[in-house]
This record gives structure tokens, C-alpha cells and sequence, in this order.
């Protein structure tokens, strides 16, 4: 039997196929994609396509496909199912072709490449990112291929997952020998979600990589992008092995790619993996939302692009002053002059993706939809400009003053394309009647041949007397004459060739009816190749052009940006801050930004915050369990970022010195789920803390120490307050169990003692959620379990054990917790330290170098521990 892989289209198929071994080949067959062998048996389980076969019995080819018009959604699934995607076309016209007609890869599909509107998340960035690890330092460079935005920095290692959860790459590049090494480790990194890919060790050669940059920019150096010949080597190897594999999976141009930018983050807020996550900056930790995070609470931004750079800023705050009061003006103006702030919204709500729509022009993916809304965007530009002439703001009026409305490049699309175009490019319908003079000429061909057909079916029923004789036409056969199957023989003329027989009818032609489908059908042809290449024309005036776009689109986030923050601001009341060069931190009745934006039922309490370093640059909160002593310190740490972002602030009055850092040990959920304990999961935080914390920084310690005995976890917790306070200097709010931390007030200048203030109506309590001076040496922990279901035996045996704890101080004695024999409960000794603990701690000592004062105040330890 002959091997099924023999025929030509197959052996073309395998070897296109061998090229890309790690890709699903979409092999386009007609209107289809074709897949074949384990492609199709993977994409038909991601998919849920049928598996059908090619040929029977044992040289059967297992076969599925999917129609060229929905590829996009197809695409998707399989996208984020982790796969790549080749995308084989018929790069020759079947009319042209003599035999297999030629398919070539056009382009290679991955997570990190793509530029379809349908597919991506629009109010996101979708990064691609390489990674290049080069003597002590991490090179990164990542690339937004639907917008043509391209950065790069460097790090030391240590802050390299940090830098990645904040990027939070769709995919990763990364040398396959340095994967090789670090993997044999454990996954390279667990908190990425992006698809990880590994590329040539080669593609990362420094100098390899300049030249492929500079190739790629047309330049002879990169020192016009702060890339001096030396500089940041780790970068530009990252950024060269990136371009190149884009220019590899991509095979286009890539003309929307104006740049590369140095990502600097000394006028940025830094703000770490685990700080980003407590706080729940742009996803929520319970279940990952966006919707009930602050991004999702504040933005209201109206256009994509604005919902990116809001985004960004949230994710990298400002750390000057220039930029801070640049944006706070803006805002201000929006809120005295609804006038202006309501122009502008009217416009923005009209404009479409430009970023997007500029990505899809460079890279020749444009339909004529997407030109469309490019011109229906640009035509609102002017009306930005005139709106803004009047701005009193710097931000506003300067804006205004740069954006370019781009007028020609609108006039040039409604000039040539029709209202409502298709979405396919060669079928025809996309340009105007009028437009082009050869194309009306075509076009009144096919006009003029409908008018014939209705003659000639007039003339053929007249002559022949077949009242029913119809002329028509499908793709398959041309034109037809229809004659019903019980028409009397006799009548059907000579000169009527059978075409086709149907059920109940016979189809005929004429060489007349011949001779008038060449001349239509050769028209038609001819129009839509011509209304094609006048669409390409036009589409590369507009590629040409893109740079203009996308600064007009840059433009037009700024303002979206600064109208969003007034919009929020004006709905619910903030007020600008004061941001200046000081280091206070001064709040007048704060709220949390997003609590008080989803409450519905009770109104959200204010609260205080006074912070003044160095006379009051520590408070110590105590206070029970769901009094709101996390939700105060997540509110402050929110109120600064909002500041530094330049937004208007939840409070009454705020006067906020410029925070270099945020700092929070607040939650554990994702650390222990890689592994990590509770306690080192605190210690690791805070060791961070105290090794990059500057005077600058705001930190926010929610329960140091829970994770370890109360001893331990006292002991660190004051001396970590100590060193927070004497050596680094920040501002500090610590909420602790630990009553005994209040007692360092007392002790340090700077410290002063808050809590949360809770009334008490005979054995019930009511949290008032309010932050008042001074200490409090209750946590009502019982009451909490009470509320939390806890049974009422339980609860009455853990008053009694917290009584005697009251009497007796901290230490744990024997027989201190035996039951009260009056309870008529048999007696147990729950918390008697076991004798093998005493032994253990013996065996650690070095005896022979424990100076004997050390070993008598040991010894005294060890007396009060367990006796």
C-alpha cells in the first residue's frame, strides 16, 4: 500500500512541519487551517475540535481543522493552554500555481507576540521579556509588541523576582545553559505565570546583541537611547536576544518600535513582590480579581491606553515633586471646571486603541475595520486640542499644545475606505465609488451585468416560452440557465449545453452566457485585486505615519489619566494632599480607598494618622482581632501611594513628606503555598526590611513574630522596633498582639502607643474601629472565637486558663492549667513542657566557650522556662 505521507501536499507539510518542531502548524488548506499527527491530537483536546483522519485503516493521518474566519478564537484557547502557534499560509495564488501551490510560516504565535485585539486583555500590557544574567548583575528588557513599548534596566539578583512579578511577563526568555544550571534547583521562578522559553546562549552575546539593536534602529550606536558603548551590558544583551527572536516568530515589520527606554527607577516609588500583593494593588490575594483591588476601585479611565499607564503608575509611583504637582493640577482643574472635564469626557469615550491600532498597522495585521476606527478616533483629536485651549494647568495646556490631531491621515481614510467595510481584505466592498477611476470602470462591468442578465432571461423565457427558466449563478458552475426537470423536451433549444443536474431542475449554458461570465467574472477578479492593493497602499501611508499615532495616543492617556483621578476624586470627596520634601505623614480622618468605595450597609470609619519623625516616627497599635488594625495600616500605606501617583487622597486634610519606599510583612498565603513556613516566611520579609529601608520609607508590620513561641516572637518584634526606630529612622506602623511592645514608649523618644478602640456592654463587645492614643492590654481573643463558632465548653475552659494566665504573669509553671476540680472534669496537664526539650536546648550549648556568668544567667533561664 502506498505511504499516504508520499503525496506532494503532505511531503510539502513535513517538511515546513520539521522546521518548527515545537509549534502546532496551522496549515492553511482553502478556508481552513489544517493540523495533522500530534498537532491535531493535542489541538483537538485544548480545542475540543473533532479528530477526524485522513485516509483509512493503518495509514490513516489523524486530522482536525478549524476555519480561517474564527482562527482567533482558537487561537486563544490555545495560547493560553501554553502553546505556540505557526501560522502557515498560501503565499502564491492557486490561479498562478502549476501544481502544490506555495505555503510558507508568515508568522510564529506566542504568548508574548501577540497583537490581536480579540485575544488580549485591553486594559492590560502584554510583555514579552528576556532575561540575561551577565557577571553580578541581571539584564532585563521587556516589550509590549501590540504597542511598541520597550524598556530595559538592570538588577542585582536578589531583587530579580521582584522585578519580574512586577513586570509580570506574559512570556520569558531566558539562555539555555544558564536554564539548564539554575533548574537543577527547582523551578526557575514560581511566582511567574508567563510561558518560559528557553533560546541560544548566542542570542545573548553581548556584542551580538548591540549589533542586532543597532541593525534593528538603523543607528551606529545605541548612545542616542543612554546605552553608551559599556553601558549596561546585562541590558543589552537581554534587549538584543528579544528583537531578535521577535523578528524571528514575527517575519514582519516592526516599524511601531521607535525606541528603547531605560527604565529609572530613581524618580519611582519601590515597591516589592510581597508589598504589591498585601496592599492588592491591581489583584486581589483571595481570588487574583482586579474588580475590588485599588487599580479596579480607581480606574475609570476611558480609553485602553489610559487604563495601561494608570496601571503602570500604580505599579511604579512617582518619587518627585515635579511630577507629583504636575498631575495634581490637572485634577484640580477638572474639579473646579466641570465644564471642561465634561468636554473632555465626551471625546475620550470615542476614541479607540490607538496604541494597538498603531501595532497592528506595523506589523501588516490591519483590516479595514481597524483603519476605521483609526479614523473615527483621530477625528476627535481636533476636539481635544480646541477643549484644552482653554486649560489653565500646565498639564492640561501643555498637553493640548502638543497633541497633533493627525487630520491627514483621517482624511485620507474616509476618503478612500466605504462606512461599513468587511472584515476580509479580498472580497472586495472596502473603498469608496469615485475614489479611484479604474476601479468605477470594473465596478460598472458587474453593474452592467446584472442588467444584462435580467435582458437575457427575459429574451431566453420569451424565445423559448418557459415562463419558470431562470438565470443564476454559484461559485462552483458560473452562470446557469435553470430549466425545471418537467419541462417538455422539445421546447429546450438546440444550442443549450447541460450543465448540471439538480433534484428538480436541469442547468444549461450558452456560449453566449459563457462568453458574458469571462468578461464579468474577469472584472470582478480585477476589482478586488485592485481594491486590495489600494488598501495595502493605503495601510503602509498609515504604517509610515505610526509614530505620530502613537505619540497622539501617548497624549491622550495622559489626560485620561488626570480625568479618571478627577472623576474618582469629585465622586467621592478626596482632597489633594500635601506632598512635600519633609518626612511627616500627617492624615486627617483617612479612609481606605477601597473599603469605603464597596461598603454599603455602614459607612466607613475615619481615622487619624500622625507620623513625625523623628519626634513620633514609630506607633505601636494594639488593639483584638477584627478591630481593623491591618485595614487602618493597609489604608495609610494606600493614602501615600495614591499621593505619589499624583491622585487626590481619602481623608479630610493630608500632608504626606515623599515616600522613597513601602514596606509591608503583612499575610503569608503565597509564600507558604512555595514551600516556605509562616515564621520564615515573616523573617525573610522583615530581613528585608531592615537591610533596604531608608529613612525615606513607610513600613508596615502587621503580628512580626506570630509565627514563632511567644518569647521569640516578643523579643524579635522589640528588637526589630528597636533597630526600625534608632538606626534606620522611618516611618513605622506596627500592630501587634504583643501588649508588652507598648511599654516602649515609655523607652524611645519616637515611639507612641495607639489602638483600637472597642467598647464593652457587660461580657459583649463592640468593635468601634476607631484609632485612639495610647495602649490597651486586651485582645479579646475569647469574644473573636465566640463570634468565629467555637463552642461554649471550649470557650469557658479558655476563660479559665486566661484567668490564671492574668495572675500568674507569662510564665508557664506546672499544674499551672490543671482543671478546677469543681468542675467535675478529670485533670490534664496541657501545657507541661516535655523533659526532652530541656535536653535538646542542653546539647546545643558549647560549654566549653560559655563564659560562666553566660552559664549561670542560662542556667536561671532554664529554671524559669521549666519550672
Amino acid at each position: 500500500m502506498k505511504d499516504p505521507t508520499d503525496t506532494p501536499m503532505m511531503a510539502q507539510y513535513l517538511a515546513i512541519k520539521k522546521e518548527h518542531p515545537d509549534s502546532i502548524l496551522f496549515y492553511r488548506m482553502g478556508d481552513f487551517y489544517e493540523m495533522f499527527f500530534d498537532d491535531a491530537r493535542e489541538a483537538s483536546k485544548v480545542l475540543g475540535i473533532t479528530l477526524t483522519s485522513r485516509n483509512k485503516g493503518e495509514k490513516a493521518i489523524p486530522m482536525a481543522g478549524v476555519p480561517v474566519r474564527a482562527a482567533d478564537q482558537y487561537l486563544t484557547k490555545l495560547i493560553r493552554a501554553g502553546k505556540r502557534v505557526a501560522i502557515c499560509e498560501q503565499v502564491q495564488d492557486p490561479r498562478e500555481a502549476k501544481g502544490l501551490v506555495e505555503r510558507q510560516v508568515v508568522r510564529i504565535v506566542t504568548a508574548g507576540t501577540l497583537t490581536e485585539t480579540e485575544i488580549l486583555e485591553e486594559r492590560e500590557p502584554n510583555w514579552l521579556l528576556a532575561l540575561s544574567p551577565f557577571k553580578d548583575r541581571m539584564g532585563l528588557a521587556w516589550l509590549d509588541l501590540s504597542t511598541g513599548r520597550f524598556l530595559v534596566t538592570e538588577c542585582l539578583p536578589d531583587r530579580l523576582e521582584d522585578e519580574l512579578e512586577r513586570i509580570d511577563p506574559a512570556e520569558l526568555l531566558v539562555p539555555e545553559g544558564w536554564a539548564r544550571e539554575k533548574g537543577q534547583e527547582g523551578p526557575l521562578f514560581p511566582g511567574v505565570k508567563g510561558n518560559l522559553r528557553q533560546v541560544p546562549d548566542y542570542d545573548f552575546n553581548p556584542e551580538e546583541a548591540r549589533r542586532v539593536l543597532q541593525d534593528f534602529f538603523h543607528t551606529s550606536g545605541l548612545e542616542g537611547y543612554g546605552l553608551d558603548a559599556g553601558m549596561m551590558p546585562a541590558a543589552v544583551s537581554a534587549a538584543g536576544a528579544l528583537v531578535r527572536y521577535v523578528q524571528e516568530t514575527q517575519k514582519t515589520e516592526l516599524g511601531h518600535i521607535r525606541k528603547v527606554e531605560i527604565f529609572q527607577r530613581g524618580n519611582r516609588m519601590t515597591l516589592d513582590r510581597a508589598t504589591r500583593s498585601s496592599l492588592e494593588l491591581v489583584r486581589t490575594q483571595r481570588d487574583g480579581e482586579r474588580k475590588t483591588s485599588l487599580l479596579g476601585t480607581i480606574d475609570k479611565t476611558l480609553t485602553p491606553m489610559g487604563a495601561r499607564l494608570l496601571r503602570e503608575r500604580v505599579l511604579a509611583p512617582f518619587a518627585d515633586m515635579a511630577s507629583i504637582h504636575y498631575i495634581q493640577q490637572g485634577i484640580q482643574e477638572c474639579l473646579e471646571e466641570p465644564t471642561l472635564a465634561e468636554n473632555l469626557h465626551e471625546h475620550l469615550t470615542r476614541i479607540y486603541d490607538l496604541e494597538r491600532l498603531s501595532g497592528r498597522l506595523s506589523t501588516g495585521r490591519a483590516n479595514a475595520r481597524d483603519l476605521l476606527a483609526l479614523q473615527q478616533s483621530l477625528q476627535h483629536l481636533p476636539n481635544l486640542v480646541t477643549v484644552l485651549e482653554d486649560a489653565r494647568s500646565e498639564i492640561l495646556y501643555g498637553l493640548g499644545q502638543q497633541l497633533d490631531p493627525c487630520p491627514d491621515l483621517a482624511a485620507k481614510i474616509q476618503e478612500r475606505l466605504v462606512e461599513d467595510p468587511p472584515v476580509t481584505l479580498k472580497e472586495g466592498g472596502l473603498i469608496k465609488d469615485g475614489y479611484d477611476a479604474e476601479l468605477d470602470e470594473l465596478r460598472s462591468i458587474g453593474k452592467e451585468g446584472k442588467d444584462w442578465m435580467n435582458r437575457f432571461q427575459a429574451e431566453e423565457t420569451n424565445k423559448t416560452g418557459i415562463g419558470n427558466l431562470k438565470v443564476g449563478y454559484n461559485r462552483v458552475f458560473g452562470y446557469f440557465i435553470e430549466i425545471p426537470r418537467n419541462t417538455d423536451p422539445s421546447r429546450i433549444p438546440a444550442g443549450y449545453i447541460r450543465k448540471q443536474t439538480i433534484k428538480n431542475a436541469e442547468r444549461y449554458v450558452t456560449p453566449e452566457l459563457k462568453e458574458f461570465e469571462t468578461r464579468v467574472l474577469k472584472s470582478e477578479e480585477l476589482s478586488r485585486d485592485l481594491e486590495y492593493n489600494l488598501f495595502l497602499e493605503l495601510r503602509e501611508l498609515l504604517a509610515d505615519q505610526v509614530q505620530r499615532i502613537l505619540e497622539a495616543a501617548s497624549i491622550v492617556a495622559e489626560i485620561d489619566v488626570v480625568l479618571a483621578l478627577a472623576a474618582h476624586a469629585r465622586k467621592h470627596s478626596w482632597v489633594r494632599p500635601e506632598v512635600g520634601e519633609g518626612r511627616e505623614l500627617l492624615i486627617q480622618e483617612g479612609r481606605h480607598p477601597v473599603l469605603e468605595a464597596t461598603l454599603r450597609e455602614e459607612p466607613f470609619i475615619p481615622n487619624d494618622t500622625d507620623l513625625d519623625p523623628p519626634s513620633r516616627s514609630l506607633i505601636i497599635l494594639t488593639g483584638p482581632n477584627m478591630a481593623g488594625k491591618s485595614t487602618y495600616i493597609r489604608q495609610v500605606a494606600l493614602i501615600c501611594l495614591l499621593a505619589q501617583i499624583g491622585s487626590f487622597v481619602p481623608a479630610k486634610s493630608a500632608r504626606i513628606g515623599l515616600v522613597d519606599r513601602i514596606f509591608t510583612r503583612v499575610g503569608a498565603a503565597d509564600e507558604i503555598s512555595r514551600g516556605n513556613s509562616t515564621f520564615m516566611v515573616e523573617m525573610k520579609e522583615t530581613a528585608n526590611i531592615l537591610n533596604n529601608a531608608t529613612r525615606r520609607s513607610l513600613v508596615i508590620l502587621d503580628e512580626v513574630g506570630r509565627g514563632t513561641s511567644t518569647y521569640d516572637g516578643l523579643s524579635l518584634a522589640w528588637a526589630i522596633c528597636e533597630t526600625l526606630h534608632d538606626q534606620i529612622g522611618c516611618r513605622t506602623l506596627f500592630a501587634t498582639h504583643y501588649h508588652q511592645m507598648t511599654e516602649m514608649a515609655d523607652l524611645l523618644e519616637g515611639v507612641h502607643n495607639c489602638h483600637v478602640a472597642v467598647n464593652e456592654w457587660g461580657e459583649e463587645i463592640v468593635f468601634l474601629h476607631q484609632i485612639k492614643d495610647g495602649g490597651t492590654d486586651k485582645s479579646y481573643g475569647i469574644h473573636v472565637a465566640k463570634l468565629a463558632g467555637i463552642s461554649a465548653d471550649i470557650l469557658d475552659r479558655a476563660n479559665e486558663i486566661l484567668e490564671r494566665l492574668e495572675q500568674e504573669g507569662l510564665a508557664l509553671k506546672p499544674g499551672m492549667f490543671r482543671k478546677n476540680p469543681g468542675r467535675n472534669m478529670r485533670q490534664l496537664d496541657l501545657f507541661r513542657p516535655p523533659a526532652d526539650r530541656l535536653l535538646a536546648e542542653i546539647e546545643q550549648l558549647e560549654l566549653d566557650n560559655l563564659p560562666p556568668v553566660e552559664a549561670l544567667l542560662k542556667l536561671k533561664e532554664f529554671k524559669d522556662k521549666y519550672t
